[in-house]
């Protein structure tokens, strides 16, 4: 079975456009008898003829949702989709016309299709969500204008009865750009920012920090016992003590444990340095 392709959806979808273009539009009596047989018998034909006669109405509503970067042909399948549900469900009983019930519902599915669909990772659907879609664009340029500046996420939240978490996530949302991971022509490939380590770069870490780790301790040993007393009080302590407190432990001077202190840093720093070399 042949799948599809760009080129026959486009033309399908061309088709679909000159179709309603040539479409009459319904008489009221018309219309009535249409949904009459959809609703009593599930009529296709009637279906058929109703979605046809209304194609120009799903048009101009996916229009207004190019915006979102999805196929046009797409947006009209799922407003074609709204248009059969409000067939089904429209009150016959009323006396009005089907077009005006019928644009709530493709509206209505089109705004979940861009939802559920704009990017590989979906914007937020929830109740504040879906309104900040629709509406914030249109918020910003009314606030801004009223304000003479752009408006805050405050503004905008008081102005559409949200909350600015609602706004930062929807806005978040609609500046971001889905990236391909596929090779380009060049052979260039696209990495993803992570903000956790590798299991190699863990792996590399803990190995740097043990090897430090066994540096000092041998490096230690070649200390005398008082100077290995001094820098463990003096540096690898997270409360570190006074030269003169070390010096009144010791029965030392403060001037002679600073003597002894550097004397110790400078046999470490000798050691780690030939353990390099």
């Amino acid at each position: 079975m042949r799948h599809a392709t760009p080129i026959d959806r486009q033309d399908a979808f061309q088709s679909l456009r000159r179709a309603a273009a040539d479409a009459p539009m319904l008489e009221p009596d018309v219309e009535y008898q249409l949904l009459t047989r959809i609703q009593e018998s599930n009529d296709p034909t009637a279906l058929n003829q109703l979605l046809v006669s209304h194609v120009r109405l799903v048009l101009s509503i996916a229009h207004k949702y190019r915006r979102h970067g999805l196929p046009l042909e797409d947006l009209v399948s799922e407003g074609n989709l709204g248009l059969c549900e409000a067939a089904r469900r429209f009150d016959l009983s009323k006396g009005t016309r089907f077009s005006t019930y019928a644009a709530w519902w493709v509206r209505a599915l089109i705004r979940r299709y861009t939802i559920a669909n704009r990017r590989i990772v979906g914007a937020p659907s929830t109740r504040a969500a879906r309104r900040l879609i629709s509406k914030l664009r249109q918020t910003q340029r009314e606030l801004a204008a009223e304000l003479g500046v752009p408006p805050t996420k405050a503004q905008i939240a008081e102005r559409l009865d949200v909350t600015v978490a609602d706004v930062e996530q929807v806005e978040t949302a609609l500046s971001g750009r889905d990236v391909s991971l596929a090779p380009t022509p060049d052979g260039h490939v696209v990495e993803l920012r992570c903000d956790r380590q590798s299991p190699e770069e863990l792996a590399s870490q803990h190995e740097a920090s043990e090897l430090n780790r066994r540096s000092i301790h041998e490096a230690l040993e070649r200390l005398e016992d008082r100077e290995r007393l001094i820098i463990h009080k003096r540096l690898l302590v997270d409360d570190r003590e006074t030269l003169a407190d070390i010096g009144a432990q010791l029965g030392l001077s403060r001037e002679r444990v600073r003597q002894l202190e550097l004397r110790a840093c400078q046999k470490l720093r000798a050691a780690l340095l030939d353990r390099v070399a």
